[in-house]
């Protein structure tokens, strides 16, 4: 008997002290941050929110989000921690901070110069601004000279009114990290080139459905040795529509009509679902196309292309 109260009374000692020891974590532990930003977008739960911020997310935390309605109150917005915070001064902070602050929409295949016009006008910084973070910026994946196009991920983004344009740019990058961990490509050129083609893809077919089978296209012709004959390529340093005379006349590494495989530097900031539409590619005998009136055109030969421009309406 005496035995049998000394296991009850252990137990609940135990279950006290696990109990105190959940409550004293949550509430009174802190862990220090230095201007650490978090952005919160439509959908961010605190589970995902936990783990960016390295926390883990245990019973304590369940049972305090369930009874405080969640993520009914969930605020879209970027949300800077800098200092020591405990588990429910984090939650507390972003359930009932403000975000109506400064609004950075960043467009599926924006090019850097958008993003950094788009930044200007939004007093997020200059191009002399900018460029002075990106050179001092710590970066896992391929930015020769500088250049940092590709890696601006579309996203819509909150800031504070005081937020500096190194944090700007810092949120935009570490998204792209959170999309594509360095850990997860380890051949960062072959991720580099894949990152190039489906901003050209990104740049080419707007749907969804035709977006694997033009990088399948494009890979074939990379490895029969065509040209990739894509007016994008040339749009994107001629910061306009390419005609006909610039694709036969333009001698530059971004006339990809002239110059074989891809471009230097991707053309644009693509969303992830079209670098797996790059990895997911789908190869056919097809090696032409082309998009008019919002509908994609296939053929096998150059002479079935042209016929189908024709019978489309697009060639006259």
């Amino acid at each position: 008997m005496k035995n049998t109260l000394k296991i009850v009374y252990v137990t609940i000692f135990l279950i006290l002290f696990i109990c105190l020891s959940l409550f004293f974590n949550f509430f009174f532990t802190k862990r220090e941050y230095k201007n650490v930003n978090i952005n919160v977008k439509k959908g961010t739960n605190f589970i995902q929110i936990y783990k960016d911020l390295k926390l883990n997310y245990g019973i304590m935390d369940r049972i305090y989000l369930k009874l405080n309605g969640g993520n009914i109150k969930l605020k879209v917005g970027t949300y800077k921690f800098n200092g020591k915070f405990s588990k429910y001064e984090i939650i507390k902070k972003i359930k009932n901070s403000e975000t109506n602050g400064i609004r950075l929409t960043i467009p599926e295949g924006f090019t850097s110069k958008q993003v950094f016009a788009r930044m200007e006008a939004l007093e997020l910084g200059n191009a002399e601004e900018i460029n002075k973070v990106l050179s001092e910026v710590d970066f896992p994946y391929p930015h020769e000279n500088n250049n940092f196009e590709g890696y601006f991920y579309p996203e819509t983004y909150i800031f504070s009114e005081n937020v500096t344009t190194k944090q700007v740019i810092r949120t935009i990058l570490d998204e792209f990290l959170k999309k594509f961990p360095p850990e997860k490509y380890p051949d960062k050129q072959k991720f580099y080139d894949n990152l190039k083609l489906a901003s050209i893809v990104e740049a080419e077919v707007p749907d969804a459905e035709d977006k694997p089978k033009v990088a399948g296209i494009f890979l074939k012709r990379l490895e029969v040795g065509m040209k990739l004959e894509s007016d994008a390529t040339l749009k994107y340093e001629l910061g306009r529509q390419a005609t006909r005379n610039d694709l036969k006349s333009q001698n530059t590494a971004y006339n990809s009509y002239k110059v074989k495989g891809l471009p230097p530097t991707p053309i644009g900031n693509p969303p992830i679902e079209t670098f797996k539409a790059v990895l997911n590619a789908e190869k056919t005998d097809d090696l032409f196309f082309f998009t008019y009136k919002g509908k994609t055109y296939y053929s096998k030969t150059h002479e079935e292309h042209l016929k189908k421009r024709r019978e489309s309406g697009q060639l006259k």
